[in-house]
């Protein structure tokens, strides 16, 4: 073995993927420590204080992990979001493992792995916790299970398989896709077509719905709720084409595949008789192309957010790396990770460069104006309730998660107002306001100038005061507080 082939070791890329890490978890700690969390994130960490089979919009996986990191690191945002920190460099030395096993090649399988530990998508992903960190683990796992199952037809790794295929349903429903990607390789290369014969391939695929079938049952019980919110958020019932959405979600996949590996995937899903001439790019190809498809029909159709395409990348990475090392382009790549890397470091220290540089932050050049702010509406309304000791109502889920996180002790039992009475959030779910008379004092928050509920449903109501946080020159934070007591139920007036 030479030295060169050494470097692409894989404990190499292990120090490497390390120190990423580690650097990732000191920016956290002292450049975002005062940023705050996003909406999802402290909506996600409120779940993980129940341990569920099932919540209101995404499978359990999210909630457990949270619960994890939080129980061991304590009670806070880092510790909310450093599932992130430890399962990406698990994903990417996946990722190094299938390289290996594709092409028996040390420097693909380095540069994949190191290409998407420093995608755009994996390097912003890194610094919050979202329900794509642990999709990526297991539809990585299961690809390289899969792909050991049917080169050494060993039942042990199609129970593998499955078993992480379930865990992938139990992460996002869209890992469904991963067994219309594995029936499409088993198709489409006759030396795997006699699987469909082997008794193993359906015990994986029984192992992976034995998984599934707790949050199953809890879909059962709850009216399948997560899977129609789905449909809600895809807005395929709405009026059809638009392109411009399309372009804009292919536009934002420089963002997030990054400016040169998304543009020599968009040119290698066309080339067919390259991809198709050599095995181990088909198998990647087809762990590609259905899912990216869809997406971008469904973009078209209705949208698609820039992160539903994330699954694409974990066989994409390489399929392109691939292409690229295999064509003599190592230097492309490399520009490649240069680019992404210093977008990141963009990206993290914005504020001291835009500081810097004297340029004045505003909510339009501020990427991250979404986080800001609430741990003072907390402050302000947590002296509010200290002095009337009241349970709280809100409005809105984005303020209501954000007031439960930061306020402390947590207002686990605030409630929320739902005159409309269609449940579109876990406190729908879990902490609605009835129709039906609710005896006792609170206080009502709402970021509105004036709040949704109706005079008469009120026995008494009394404005208490304005909170205003002002984050930028021309952008504050408001909310307003009232007094209100016993809920007489919902005026249709």
């Amino acid at each position: 073995m030479t030295n060169t082939t050494n470097f692409y070791s894989l404990k190499n890329f292990l120090i490497i993927a390390i120190f990423i890490q580690l650097f990732r978890l000191g920016v956290l700690y002292f450049i975002m420590k005062d940023y705050g969390l996003y909406i999802d994130e402290v909506y996600y960490w409120g779940w993980a204080q129940s341990f569920e089979l099932g919540y209101f919009s995404k499978p359990p996986m999210i909630a457990w992990l949270i619960m994890l990191t939080t129980s061991i690191f304590g009670d806070g945002e880092i510790a909310t979001k450093i599932g992130s920190i430890f399962v990406y460099p698990l994903t990417s030395s996946i990722i190094y493992l299938i390289a290996i096993k594709l092409f028996n090649d040390n420097k693909i399988a380095f540069f994949s792995a190191l290409s998407f530990l420093t995608l755009p998508a994996i390097s912003m992903s890194s610094i919050i916790i979202s329900t794509d960190v642990v999709l990526l683990l297991f539809w990585s796992l299961s690809i390289y299970f899969f792909l050991k199952a049917i080169e050494e037809e060993q039942r042990k790794y199609w129970i593998i398989a499955g078993f992480f295929a379930g865990c992938g349903m139990l992460s996002k429903y869209n890992m469904v896709f991963f067994l219309i990607s594995a029936i499409l390789v088993l198709i489409l290369d006759k030396n795997y077509r006699q699987v469909f014969k082997n008794k193993d391939f359906y015990i994986s695929i029984i192992v992976a719905f034995i998984i599934f079938i707790p949050n199953l049952y809890w879909q059962f019980t709850h009216n399948f709720i997560s899977f129609a919110h789905t449909k809600e958020i895809s807005q395929v019932e709405k009026e059809l084409f638009h392109f411009d959405k399309m372009l804009e979600f292919l536009g934002s996949q420089f963002g997030v595949f990054g400016l040169i590996l998304f543009p020599v995937m968009l040119f290698l899903l066309f080339k067919f008789k390259t991809i198709f001439s050599d095995k181990s790019l088909k198998f990647l190809y087809l762990f590609v192309i259905p899912y990216f498809l869809f997406i971008t029909i469904l973009s078209l159709l209705s949208r698609a957010f820039a992160n539903w395409s994330a699954p694409v990348y974990v066989a994409g990475t390489i399929l392109v790396i691939a292409y690229l090392i295999k064509n003599g382009k190592i230097k492309l790549v490399k520009i490649s990770l240069s680019l992404n890397i210093l977008l990141a470091l963009v990206l993290y220290f914005y504020h001291p460069i835009m500081n810097t540089f004297g340029v004045e932050l505003t909510k339009k050049n501020d990427p991250y104006n979404r986080i800001s702010g609430w741990e003072k509406v907390a402050e302000n309304l947590d002296n509010i309730r200290k002095k009337y000791n009241y349970r709280l109502i809100f409005e809105d889920r984005k303020i209501m998660s954000e007031m439960i996180f930061y306020m402390k002790p947590h207002p686990f039992d605030s409630l929320i107002y739902n005159s409309e009475g269609v449940v579109t959030n876990h406190y729908h779910m879990f902490n609605n306001i009835d129709n039906k008379p609710l005896k006792g004092k609170f206080l009502y928050i709402t970021r509105i100038d004036k709040p949704q509920f109706k005079d008469t449903e009120f026995e008494k109501i009394e404005f208490i005061k304005d909170i205003e946080i002002k984050l930028y020159k021309n952008y504050s934070i408001k909310c307003k507080v009232y007094f209100v007591e016993n809920f007489l139920g919902y005026s249709t007036k």
